[in-house]
């Protein structure tokens, strides 16, 4: 009796381990991104917008592990304050569901907690697989998913005036948002 149970034991470990390795190896073999650059790299793009900002910020801080990706940058002239975030975050498979589940799980939390009637909530075409941006007083966060990876851009200008100067900032935030996800995409290119 005690041998059937030991048995029975040994079986369930052996399965639910089993499950537990094997199962995310399945989940994830759509999973397009297995290596996350840096995002502090995103700033030495040579775009032309992208490199304006280069004259007027400079790195503060930055996070760089083997799934999540932080940078900051902020100026604080006289005129303008200036802070620009960008995190990539890489989206692993579990046994319950694949990364890019997770990353499309993850944007749609990015807009359920975006549903305050102050912020503006405008969905975007044309960058990575899904992407939106929410509109704040003082600039604009994008958000993106790329297959399994998921990018945000958050930049905000404080002290500027005008529709005009809102509006370079949105197309900044958003040319940033397509560069990050060719920038994830050159990443994984060079190291298949």
């Amino acid at each position: 009796m005690v041998i059937a149970v030991l048995a029975v034991v040994v079986i369930a470990a052996g399965g639910w381990a089993g499950w537990s390795f094997l199962m995310p190896m399945y989940q994830g073999r759509d999973d397009p991104y297995t290596v996350l650059p840096r995002s502090e790299a995103l700033l030495s793009s040579e775009d032309q917008q992208v490199d304006r900002l280069n004259r007027v910020v400079s790195k503060q801080t930055e996070l760089h592990l083997s799934e999540s990706s932080w940078t900051r940058w902020t100026s604080n002239d006289m005129g303008a304050n200036v802070q620009l975030d960008v995190k990539y975050e890489l989206h692993t498979a579990t046994p319950r569901a694949s990364g890019q589940e997770a990353a499309a799980a993850w944007l749609d939390d990015r807009i359920a907690h975006a549903e305050d009637p102050s912020l503006r909530v405008t969905k975007v075409r044309d960058i990575g697989d899904e992407a939106v941006e929410i509109a704040v007083p003082s600039g604009y966060e994008v958000s993106v998913r790329a297959g399994n990876a998921t990018i945000t851009v958050d930049y905000s200008v404080y002290g500027t005036d005008g529709a005009k100067e809102a509006e370079q900032v949105q197309k900044t935030a958003r040319r940033m948002a397509a560069l990050a996800v060719e920038h994830i995409e050159k990443a994984n290119s060079k190291a298949a």
